[in-house]
């Protein structure tokens, strides 16, 4: 394995994609936003279920609001589910704005309206009192926006390598079997592609979303096959093409000539080669999945709350634009528009980067 490791890095391709610096970082932000969307709940400072831990008496709050929580009969468990998937919503919490103190664990504090109260005993009550930082501030019901927008990394990095696996598999099939076989074969083929290269893909997802928007339960998955079901065209082309130049080339004539079997020549003679298109197609419509994906929960089609979405916390606070509360829609714009470009920008970098002629 370090051997193998050892050559990779040591590679011509591996040495001219690093150099290419705008791609080097791209694939390290990419990295970064892969580690958060796995790990979201151990760093979130909301780590109830999808951030939605709503209070009105904190809501739209400005960036760097501090407070204190006081936790009531909390009753959430410990179990690595949770850091995955998130805790179950707190029983009661007592927002605590300013001054306060404790005597024989009883809580005195201020309240939002400057009127002190003084809660009755509690037990351990100086570890139930925790101090809270609203880094981006809170939406209109009171939520963290970091925390949601560090869940909603999870929810495009979710739905790209979902949708861009079925528009592998459907379009390196399909691709493959129209440009080894040729004939008949590549003219149903390439008339089924053609059909839907002439369908805009956004009215295509739209129309599946809407064709099963009653089935809500399935909701999520159906946004990963709206998605995914409309990205396979391109990846067919290339690889029909990539599959049509391969199968003239001599190594091939010779697999031919030994009398091997069309599925093994296809298989592990052609395809394998193509990984570099694969590579760089690969990383261009994960940038067009996380598009198209915030494209359609801006809409409303997409990812249904209360599961954070950048597109969806965008359509939200759009009226706010102009307003002192901008940042609520710029912030996860500004987070498409990083990821896009850094998936692009690491396309750009691999296709250079496998170019022969450079």
């Amino acid at each position: 394995m370090k051997e193998k490791l050892s050559i990779f890095l040591n590679s011509k391709p591996f040495k001219r994609f690093k150099k290419n610096h705008l791609a080097f970082v791209s694939l390290i932000v990419v990295f970064c936003m892969i580690l958060i969307a796995l790990f979201g709940y151990f760093i979130t400072p909301d780590n109830t279920t999808n951030a939605n831990s709503q209070n009105l008496e904190l809501k739209l709050k400005k960036p760097g609001f501090r407070f204190y929580e006081l936790t009531i009969e909390d009753k959430i468990s410990g179990s690595m589910k949770n850091y995955f998937f998130g805790f179950p919503q707190k029983s009661k919490s007592v927002i605590i704005y300013d001054t306060f103190y404790i005597d024989n664990n009883r809580l005195i504090y201020k309240n939002q309206f400057g009127k002190y109260i003084s809660l009755p005993y509690l037990e351990n009550l100086d570890q139930k009192v925790k101090k809270r930082i609203f880094w981006l501030g809170s939406d209109s019901l009171g939520r963290d926006v970091l925390s949601r927008l560090i869940l909603g990394a999870r929810i495009s990095l979710t739905v790209g390598f979902i949708a861009v696996i079925i528009s592998l598999i459907i379009g390196v099939v399909m691709g493959a079997l129209a440009g080894y076989f040729g004939g008949k074969i590549d003219k149903i083929i390439m008339w089924f592609i053609s059909v839907f290269w002439s369908i805009p893909t956004v009215l295509l997802s739209m129309a599946l979303l809407i064709a099963f928007s009653t089935q809500s339960k399935y909701q999520f998955l159906i946004v990963f096959l709206a998605v995914g079901l409309t990205m396979w065209v391109d990846t067919a082309r290339l690889i029909r093409g990539q599959v049509m130049q391969l199968k003239e080339m001599g190594y091939i004539q010779a697999a031919f000539s030994m009398g091997f079997n069309n599925f093994r020549i296809l298989f592990k003679h052609i395809l394998p080669n193509t990984y570099t298109v694969l590579l760089v197609i690969t990383s261009s419509n994960f940038a067009t999945a996380i598009l198209m994906e915030s494209g359609l929960s801006y809409l409303g089609l997409g990812v249904q709350p209360p599961a954070p979405s950048w597109g969806s916390m965008m359509r939200e606070y759009f009226s706010f634009i102009g307003s002192d509360l901008s940042y609520l829609s710029i912030i996860p714009g500004t987070c498409i528009m990083i990821a896009v470009f850094a998936f692009n920008a690491i396309g750009n970098g691999l296709r250079d980067a496998f170019d022969i002629k450079s």
